[in-house]
């Protein structure tokens, strides 16, 4: 992506902007969505917070200048499993900046099976906690909602991006349906919104084109179990998305990329 590039679209639910080129291999029928192995538990502990977690820190820091704000949300959900909703800016950042919002807890997250399509890395998106997700495929999805559940239980955290598609740099929240919430409804589990912002570097970082970037989270939301399911979903999705709405447009952000709606 270059700067003041600009990057048209029609759809803002269905069209994605990721250009990672990666051709999506199916993923086994037997995949193991919680991999109990001893060597992979063993050794995908140590990777994840001793070599994975301290490298993504110091990557996120230097090369974003990411700031987080408002941690003390996450005072109010200590102890417990949780999940965590955001806006779909970034394929690198998004994958990496939920991992640091915990000191001992891990996170997972619920990520396109093109993450497991890259050849020689599959089994370090396992230990990096990517769970795969597969649209209209019943036996999957139950696989899915079993690992979450299971992760959840242990007191992680479980990172969704309502929005589904990569938009790098969008600075606006684009629309999204209610279908993710279906997990925290079904668990009645709280929620934390996490809003991604991107702002223009200053003083002598104005040579680094890149826009630096500030994270902002919000809640806990809990769902409403007095409602229907599908009202709850509808209701908790609501709030995540007005949050994160007013985070994005209470402050002024770079528009690194312009995007541009065409006709229809």
């Amino acid at each position: 992506m270059r700067k003041n590039e600009i990057i048209y679209y029609k759809d803002e639910l269905n069209d994605d902007f990721a250009r990672n080129k990666i051709k999506t291999a199916k993923l086994p029928d037997d995949f193991a969505y919680v991999n109990k192995n001893i060597f992979f538990v063993f050794f995908g502990f140590f990777f994840y917070h001793f070599f994975a977690r301290p490298l993504i820190f110091i990557f996120i820091k230097f090369n974003y200048l990411a700031r987080l704000k408002n941690r003390k949300v996450l005072r109010a959900v200590r102890g417990k499993g949780y999940f965590i909703y955001g806006n779909h800016t970034s394929d690198l950042l998004d994958a990496f900046r939920p991992n640091t919002l915990g000191l001992i807890r891990k996170n997972y997250i619920a990520a396109n099976p093109d993450a497991f399509s890259i050849k020689g890395i599959k089994t370090i998106v396992a230990m990096l906690g990517a769970i795969p997700t597969i649209d209209n495929d019943f036996r999957h999805h139950a696989k899915l909602l079993s690992a979450i559940e299971y992760r959840i239980k242990q007191k992680s955290t479980v990172t969704i991006y309502p929005e589904r598609h990569i938009w790098p740099y969008y600075t606006g929240i684009r629309p999204f349906t209610c279908a993710s919430f279906h997990f925290p409804v079904k668990l009645d589990t709280p929620v934390v919104a996490l809003t991604t912002t991107y702002h223009k570097r200053r003083y002598l970082l104005k040579w680094m084109k890149k826009p630096r970037v500030v994270h902002y989270l919000d809640g806990p939301f809990y769902p409403d179990s007095s409602l229907s399911i599908p009202a709850a979903k509808q209701q908790i999705r609501n709030k995540v998305y007005e949050a994160m709405l007013k985070r994005a447009t209470a402050v002024e952000q770079y528009e690194y990329i312009k995007y541009v709606k065409t006709a229809e």
